[in-house]
């Protein structure tokens, strides 16, 4: 599928941005890294997972944050309330849950003296509680922490008073989502990835298609739209305060693999759910770290997430998410599969990628990045960290 869309198209849409080089100081610099750390990871409203995976009562799952040295505990109250607390015991500081995720049946408990709390996150046992001076349980249960749900998507803020509600966090992106069946959605399958990488560059390398038709040649060389000499073309891009989202037509002239003849011969399109999209491939960017991936295909009703956790200015983990209704039969399960076996093979190109730019930028032989106008939805990325820093500073 030829496309032929205007050069330099989305810089005439947004001329605010500029069309110059950006400095690449803040994808290598330790002292930019710990104010990212401080202003944007402490204070951003950060998607910790799915409804989906506390979908009983008492159900929880145990969130590590380690940009910000927190342990997150997000359970799913008697009362049906999905809530998030610090997995911190009242008494000494013990980590509470252990384990990635479990059920409260009666009380959560600690393991060091046995402090008990329900699943409000209220105290609730106590051993030889009349032994202690002047105590009150109902003054010391678990420590609460920001929580809120959007479009099944759980998110926390580690600020203790948030200055936004989640929705007006979300300023531009809810108007595109609200109203999909996400809440359909069932976790099939996730990887993490260990990357000696700087977190942007992680999330600048997914957030663009220029790359496809090269570093993905043997894998994936023609699936999206492409102009006559053969370069990606993004549809449509639009950008919010924060947050950004691109689109993309696929190559409806594409060469299937002989799997991918099969699976559309035993599944031509079937929906269970309904997916809000633009075009037949929707990224959106959820500042600051945050992608959320509607890929119209062979299947209409999945969805896959990304979040590019940072442990330091070069280490990163890419958590990667594959949402889809519950498999019935052996024919959706196949799709399931063979839609995480081929992405995994792209993921491991992409993750090498990530790690020799660090290494490119940390030699700081080249002190800029250059974008083109394709990559437009970077440069707004970039700019939306500065200004959060700049902020900071300011305060």
């Amino acid at each position: 599928m030829t496309i032929e869309a205007d050069n330099k198209r989305w810089s005439a849409k947004y001329p605010e941005l500029g069309t110059g080089p950006v400095s690449a100081e803040p994808c290598i610099s330790p002292e930019y890294f710990e104010l990212e750390r401080e202003h944007i990871f402490r204070r951003s409203w950060l998607n910790v997972g799915n409804v989906c995976e506390v979908p009983e009562l008492g159900d929880y799952i145990v969130r590590d944050i380690e940009v910000v040295s927190a342990s997150i505990l997000i359970m799913r109250g008697r009362d049906g309330v999905v809530r998030g607390f610090h997995n911190v015991c009242s008494h000494r500081g013990n980590t509470m849950a252990w384990d990635a995720s479990g059920n409260c049946r009666g009380y959560l408990t600690c393991n060091f003296h046995s402090w008990g709390y329900d699943s409000l996150g209220q105290l609730r046992v106590v051993p030889d509680e009349d032994n202690f001076h002047n105590f009150d349980k109902s003054q010391h249960g678990l420590t609460p922490v920001a929580t809120e749900v959007w479009n099944g998507f759980i998110f926390v803020n580690l600020d203790s008073k948030p200055h936004q509600t989640l929705g007006d966090y979300l300023e531009g992106v809810t108007g595109n989502l609200t109203g999909g069946d996400f809440d359909k959605l069932t976790l099939v399958r996730s990887y993490k990835i260990d990357e000696k990488a700087n977190w942007k560059i992680g999330l600048d390398a997914q957030n663009e298609v220029y790359h496809l038709p090269f570093q993905h040649k043997y894998i994936m060389p023609d699936v999206f739209a492409a102009n006559s000499a053969g370069y990606t073309r993004v549809k449509d891009v639009t950008l919010f305060k924060r947050h950004s989202v691109y689109s993309c037509d696929m190559n409806h002239e594409h060469k299937p693999s002989p799997m991918e003849t099969l699976i559309g011969q035993i599944d031509p399109g079937r929906t269970r759910c309904r997916l809000p999209t633009k075009s037949e491939f929707d990224f959106y960017v959820l500042f600051p770290n945050f992608v959320i991936i509607i890929f119209r295909g062979i299947s209409n009703d999945s969805c896959v997430t990304y979040n590019f956790w940072p442990l330091a200015v070069d280490h990163t983990i890419w958590e990667i998410r594959f949402y889809s209704p519950p498999a019935t039969d052996a024919a959706e399960r196949l799709i399931n599969e063979f839609g995480q076996t081929r992405t995994r093979l792209v993921f491991e190109e992409d993750a090498v990628a990530h790690e020799t730019v660090h290494t490119g930028l940390k030699s700081r032989a080249k002190r800029h990045l250059i974008f083109q106008d394709e990559e437009i939805q970077l440069r707004h990325f970039h700019k939306v960290v500065e200004e959060h820093v700049a902020q900071a500073k300011g305060d």
